[in-house]
C-alpha cells in the first residue's frame, strides 16, 4: 500500500519530467536546424515530420533523466511533509520504499532497450532520409560510403575505396585485402553478398602478382549507412546489425557496448536517486541531487567515449553504469 503510494507522488512528476527534457531536446533540434529549415521553405508538415522521427531518440534520453527528476522531486514533497518521518518512526523500513522505485526503473530502463534497439535506429534512419529530401531535394542519401575498413577475426583485413548499398548486396570499388596468411588481393570493381566478397583482380604471394578471380569468406553481411541526423556513424543501426558490424568494425564494438549501457544506465541513475532520496532529511538536498546525478553520469559518460578514441578496451562504455552500480550499493547499504 505504502509502496503504491510513493510510485503515484512518483509517475506525475514523471510526466512532467519526460516532457521538460523532451521539449528542452526539440527546442534545440529546431533551434539547430532553422537556417537549413527557413532558407528551404520547410512547412510546418516538414518540420513536424522531423520532430516525430526524432522523437525515439529524444525519448532515449528524457526516460532516463526525466525518471532522476520524478523520483528526487516526488520524494522531496514526502520530506516537506515529514511523511517520511512518519513512515520511518513507523517501523516502515527504507526498502519498502525503495523495491517500487528500483522496480520502476527496472522498467523505464527495459523500455528503453527495446527503443535503444528497433525503434531509435530505424527513426533515425527515415529522419535522415527525410533530412536529405529537405537539403538535396528527391534523390536523398547518396547511400555511398567511402574508405571502409574492416578488421575480419581469422580472415585478415578487407579494405574498399567505396561500398554503394544495393538491395541484397553491396557494390565494391578499389577492393584491397590482406588475409590471415599475409596474402595481398586488389580489384577494381567486386560484390558483396551473404557468400563474402567476389571480385576479379590480382593477388601478391610470394613476391608475384597473380591474376585471380573468385569469392573471399566474410562473417557477415550488412548494409552500411551514412547519417545526417547524428554524429554517431551507428545511431540508425539496429542492435542487430550492429551486432554483426562489430564483429568486423573494431570501433562498432564500442557502440554496441554505448547501446546497451545507455538501456542500463535508466536503472542505476533512478536506483541512486530513489537511495539518495530516501536517506535525505532535508528537501533542499533533492534538488541539488538532480543537478549532481545528470551532470556526473554525462562526464562519465563522455569520458568513456574519449577513452574509446585511444583503443581502450570497449568495455569502457560501461564505466558510468560501474560507478553509478557502485554507488547505488553503498547507498541501498546505508539504508538498512
Amino acid at each position: 500500500m505504502l509502496g503504491r503510494y510513493v510510485l503515484k507522488e512518483v509517475l506525475i512528476p514523471y510526466l512532467v519530467g519526460v516532457l521538460l527534457f523532451a521539449a528542452l531536446l526539440t527546442f534545440d533540434l529546431l533551434s539547430s536546424l532553422s537556417g537549413v529549415l527557413l532558407s528551404r521553405g520547410a512547412g510546418v508538415e516538414a518540420i513536424a515530420r522531423l520532430i516525430l522521427y526524432r522523437l525515439p531518440w529524444t525519448l532515449s534520453l528524457a526516460l532516463p533523466l526525466g525518471l532522476v527528476f520524478a523520483i528526487l522531486v516526488g520524494l522531496a514533497r514526502l520530506i516537506r511533509q515529514s511523511e517520511l518521518k512518519a513512515a520511518y518512526a513507523a517501523g516502515v523500513p527504507p526498502w519498502a520504499l525503495l523495491k517500487p522505485l528500483a522496480l520502476l526503473a527496472l522498467l523505464v530502463s527495459l523500455f528503453n532497450l527495446v527503443n535503444l534497439a528497433e525503434l531509435r535506429p530505424r527513426a533515425l534512419e527515415a529522419y535522415d532520409q527525410h533530412l536529405a529530401r529537405l537539403l538535396y531535394g528527391e534523390g536523398g542519401l547518396s547511400g555511398v560510403l567511402r574508405k571502409q575498413l574492416y578488421a575480419a577475426e581469422g580472415l585478415g583485413v578487407y579494405y574498399a575505396e567505396e561500398v554503394r548499398p544495393e538491395v541484397g548486396q553491396n557494390r565494391l570499388y578499389g577492393i584491397r585485402v590482406v588475409d590471415e596468411r599475409g596474402r595481398i588481393y586488389s580489384g577494381q570493381e567486386g560484390v558483396w553478398d551473404k557468400e563474402g566478397w567476389h571480385f576479379r583482380g590480382y593477388v601478391l604471394e610470394g613476391g608475384k602478382p597473380k591474376p585471380f578471380a573468385g569469392t573471399l569468406p566474410f562473417p557477415t553481411q550488412f548494409r552500411p549507412k551514412e547519417s545526417l541526423g547524428s554524429r554517431d556513424p551507428y545511431d540508425s543501426t539496429t542492435l542487430r546489425e550492429l551486432w554483426e558490424r562489430s564483429q568486423v568494425e573494431p570501433s562498432a564494438r564500442f557502440a554496441l557496448y554505448r547501446r546497451l549501457s545507455d538501456a542500463l544506465g535508466g536503472f542505476f541513475l533512478g536506483l541512486v536517486a530513489a537511495a539518495l532520496g530516501l536517506s535525505f532529511r532535508e528537501a533542499a538536498w533533492a534538488f541539488l541531487s538532480i543537478v549532481l546525478l545528470i551532470f556526473g553520469y554525462y562526464v562519465l559518460w563522455t569520458l568513456s567515449a574519449q577513452l574509446a578514441r585511444y583503443d581502450v578496451n570497449p568495455l569502457l562504455a560501461f564505466l558510468p553504469n560501474a560507478f553509478f552500480a557502485a554507488l547505488a550499493l553503498y547507498l541501498t547499504w546505508r539504508l538498512r
